[in-house]
């Protein structure tokens, strides 16, 4: 069997091999293959040395397969480390005094948006102010969460939702569908709910922007991140939400939240798992210091190169011990 199986031995088999719409080999052309046979005292040494060595390699696999399943709980305990406060506890009692708040920073973010949303309503007028303020009040601000059953935060921190947090850009997505996509390829990414799926020849973003994947099964198997950071030109379908943030580390501090917790309670659909933008913007989110949001994002940074690393080193052994 083990000679058979060999690639000496396949190798003779597709020389022989003849057809057009299936390969197939003659019983004649079979029984002209040749072989090594040894002597059947060597063929029980050789084939329990081959059971020995296969039983190790299987060890091996095992073993390798463990480590990676232990490397992806790692990897959400560093997450949830970081977006908990526990990662950055020495750099606190090193830093007791931020220059400015989580809940100074959330206001003042807060502040920035309302004025954006007011120079826009001014800019739709020609430049032309109302003769009142009543039109200030059709201004809806982000709810804020419901922190009854919230964990407590440490100094500094403050509990916010992704809605009051970051700033949704959903409505300049434009999905294109394959067929449209295979007459326009060019150099651009084109994002789906999981990441790039295809190259275009136009943009839509040029600026750091966080995506999270609005359905799809991988919302709640998570075989894939939920969130991630894209750079440069590129363009977004409809299936990632599209969120933007005064500041790339809270960005960057945001995707490691969204990828630490447990979407379930907000997605909706069993078939064809939702996260909607209203679900989404209701996520309770813990907002951080500006400077411990960069002490955080850098340590995570850190601690995940080395888990990548260490990750495909894993993936190559398994395709070796494969080959």
């Amino acid at each position: 069997m083990n000679t058979l199986n060999s690639s000496v031995f396949r190798a003779s088999i597709a020389a022989l091999q003849s057809g057009s719409t299936r390969l197939r080999i003659s019983r004649k052309n079979l029984e002209t293959i040749e072989f090594p046979l040894p002597p059947l005292p060597e063929q029980r040494r050789i084939v329990a040395k081959l059971e020995e060595l296969f039983s190790r390699l299987d060890a091996g696999v095992a073993a390798v397969r463990r480590t990676q399943a232990l490397l992806k709980r790692y990897r959400q305990s560093v997450l949830h480390a970081a977006v908990t406060g526990e990662l950055t506890r020495a750099w606190r009692e090193a830093h007791p005094a931020p220059t400015e708040t989580g809940a100074a920073l959330l206001t003042r973010i807060r502040a920035e948006r309302r004025a954006q949303w007011e120079a826009a309503q001014v800019a739709k007028r020609g430049g032309q102010l109302p003769l009142n303020d009543a039109w200030k009040s059709k201004y809806v601000e982000p709810a804020a969460p419901d922190t009854s059953e919230l964990p407590e935060l440490p100094a500094g921190w403050v509990w916010s939702t992704l809605g009051n947090l970051l700033i949704n850009r959903d409505g300049e997505r434009i999905p294109v569908n394959s067929s449209e996509r295979a007459k326009r390829q060019g150099d651009f990414d084109y994002y789906g709910a999981s990441g790039v799926i295809d190259k275009v020849d136009d943009f839509l973003f040029d600026k750091p922007l966080l995506l999270i994947g609005e359905d799809g099964a991988n919302l709640l198997s998570r075989s894939t991140p939920i969130a991630f950071i894209a750079k440069g030109k590129y363009w977004v379908n409809n299936h990632a939400h599209v969120l933007d943030a005064e500041s790339i580390l809270t960005l960057d501090f945001a995707k490691n939240y969204v990828n630490s917790i447990d979407l379930t309670p907000f997605v909706t659909g069993t078939a064809q798992p939702k996260l909607n933008q209203a679900k989404l913007n209701g996520i309770p989110i813990p907002v951080p210091p500006l400077a411990e949001q960069a002490e955080i994002v850098a340590e995570v940074e850190r601690r995940l190169t080395v888990l990548d690393a260490l990750s495909q080193t894993l993936t190559a052994e398994l395709k070796r011990a494969e080959r």
